[in-house]
């Protein structure tokens, strides 16, 4: 066994990210136990569907004797501006060409699209970023909370729940913000 200290800050579940991800958070969190982990953050795509399952199983694996720490996040998808993106949009329906690789799909159901991602979606509407998102306190997670809720409102919410940098600085306390993935804001040409 390894002496080096390892905690994931990315994984996925089935619970909350259908197709990119697989089995229960309490299964994530029993292998990284089993592996030597001590703790593993969750960070399922736009939302936090598995955060009760991993809150009811850290108290399972506490009165197992199991030292184990949940980190609850999200995978956050990212636009740099709402405002910026909403004059884009105008300028694409204008354009009979650019209008028709838009999609208006409001069906709420986070399923990853790897080329709207990375970068080869045909339109730069529907394309975004991900960015992880981790909880470092309470504050951190009523935060995150809050960056959720609001994704799904009024014009952030197109495709999926998205959030900008003006609801990271009017949420971002107590949040630990970093890059993600080859789909993340830093990963290539936005």
């Amino acid at each position: 066994m390894n002496d080096i200290k390892f905690v994931g800050l990315h994984a996925h579940s089935g619970v909350g990210s259908p197709f990119d991800g697989f089995g229960y958070p309490q299964e994530h969190m029993e292998f990284a136990y089993n592996n030597g982990s001590q703790a593993l953050a969750l960070t399922d795509h736009g939302n936090m569907n598995g955060f009760a399952y991993q809150v009811m199983h850290a108290k399972k694996m506490k009165a197992e004797g199991k030292d184990f720490k949940p980190i609850f996040g999200v995978e956050a998808y990212f636009i740099r501006d709402l405002d910026e993106w909403k004059s884009d949009m105008e300028e694409y329906k204008k354009d009979k060409k650019k209008a028709r690789t838009i999609s208006n799909d409001k069906s709420g159901t986070n399923i990853e699209n790897e080329g709207d991602s990375k970068g080869k979606s045909k339109s730069t509407i529907n394309r975004s970023r991900h960015l992880v998102l981790l909880a470092m306190n309470q504050e951190g997670l009523n935060n995150i909370f809050k960056l959720i809720s609001e994704s799904y409102t009024g014009d952030y919410f197109y495709r999926k729940p998205r959030i900008d940098y003006k609801l990271l600085r009017k949420y971002g306390d107590g949040i630990i913000a970093a890059s993600a993935c080859l789909g993340g804001v830093h990963a290539g040409c936005y």
